[in-house]
């Protein structure tokens, strides 16, 4: 740069936020700037140790305003400057673009570190808006940044509960502005899904595990049913690298987290209160699979802790044999196309020894003595 770090800090104390901050932005990406070594390779020459630092300090001071002049914490922005920040950082990324710039996506992934939390329940607030005013660059560094962290990580599921907060709980009505957000941005809805599988699959503190919100079921079943090739679209994406941050996370699919749904539905009890929408997104899951090339989409090892584990504990042997003699049929639906696209990558030998502790099933036993005919070939 031109100036110097001191100089630069003076010259943007003499400017009121948010133009500060938008000031703040356009030198905390050029202090980023990711050098290309070749322009046919995503690899090169990553910032100096002295402009990440500045940087830093720029967000802190200018951008976020975290810290006073001598480095002392400020109070937290009010309600008027959030609102001001978040549309100074829709308007930057939108202008930028995120698509093949490596830049941004450092900017980004700088600006909300997983060890600020601040930031992270701010970020929550910016893809809200963007989510309403359809802000495609601002979702797909978002889509990046949780792939970048984890899809599963604290920070990715606190912006994802954050997210069910707000479309799906305080206001059900808003689930329509949803509805076209898998061709808005493909990468950040299949990780979502993923974070979000993940959220009502588990058991939580009290050894209850809670069903999804109908609102938000629907939503889902009709994403994957129009959009057939989302679950796999982490698989697909190219994240640009990121220099700052650390290694990219592999690419985890929504299949496994969202056949545990339509599995467990029957033997939890969740389909009292909604009638067949677990059919319905199974089906919708299954022609998912088969609709398109998904090698290596779950790992065996995976599929046997998220499915067959939780059949085989004693809570699901407590309802009637219906509903436990229909939730091994998905079971085995699943695995049956799973195998059959070559999506299960791991020890499928294991898995299938695995299957064949749960309790009788027709269609299951038939699909573990198809694949273990075919292994053993």
């Amino acid at each position: 740069m031109s100036v110097s770090g001191s100089e630069l800090k003076s010259a943007l104390r003499k400017t009121e936020f948010p133009f500060c901050a938008r000031e703040a932005l356009s030198r905390v990406a050029m202090l980023l700037h990711f050098v290309p070594e070749q322009l046919t390779q995503n690899t090169g020459r990553p910032p100096s140790i002295k402009h990440l630092d500045l940087a830093m300090d720029l967000m802190a001071e200018f951008i976020f305003c975290e810290v006073e002049r001598r480095g002392g914490k400020r109070k937290k922005l009010t309600c008027i400057q959030e609102l001001q920040l978040l549309e100074v950082l829709c308007d930057y990324f939108s202008f930028r673009g995120v698509n093949n710039d490596s830049t941004c996506n450092t900017v980004f992934m700088s600006l909300f570190p997983p060890t600020n939390m601040e930031r992270c329940r701010f970020l929550a607030k910016l893809v809200s808006m963007a989510i309403s005013t359809k802000n495609t660059p601002v979702l797909s560094a978002t889509g990046i940044w949780m792939q970048q962290l984890g899809c599963t990580s604290k920070v990715s599921m606190e912006l994802v509960r954050g997210l069910v907060k707000d479309y799906f709980v305080l206001v059900p009505k808003a689930v329509s502005v949803l509805q076209d957000l898998p061709q808005l941005a493909p990468h950040f809805t299949a990780n979502f899904l993923t974070a979000v599988a993940d959220m009502y699959g588990s058991e939580d503190k009290k050894n209850v595990t809670n069903p999804p919100p109908n609102a938000l079921l629907e939503i889902i079943t009709r994403w994957i049913a129009e959009n057939p090739t989302l679950c796999a679209a982490a698989l697909n994406a190219a994240p640009m690298v990121v220099t700052s941050v650390g290694a990219h996370s592999t690419p985890v699919t929504p299949f496994v987290g969202l056949f545990k749904w339509c599995i467990l539905a029957p033997v939890l009890g969740w389909e009292e209160d909604s009638t067949h929408q677990y059919w319905r997104l199974q089906l919708a899951l299954l022609e998912s699979t088969l609709e398109q090339p998904c090698e290596g989409a779950v790992s065996a090892r995976h599929l046997g802790q998220m499915l067959i584990t939780p059949l085989l504990s004693a809570s699901c042997h407590s309802r009637n044999r219906k509903c436990q003699q229909l939730a091994l049929d998905r079971l085995a639906q699943a695995i049956q196309v799973l195998m059959a696209q070559n999506a299960i990558v791991g020890n499928t030998q294991e898995l299938l020894s695995q299957l064949e502790l749960l309790p009788e099933n027709r269609l299951l036993s038939l699909v573990i003595k198809k694949h273990k005919v075919i292994t053993i070939v």
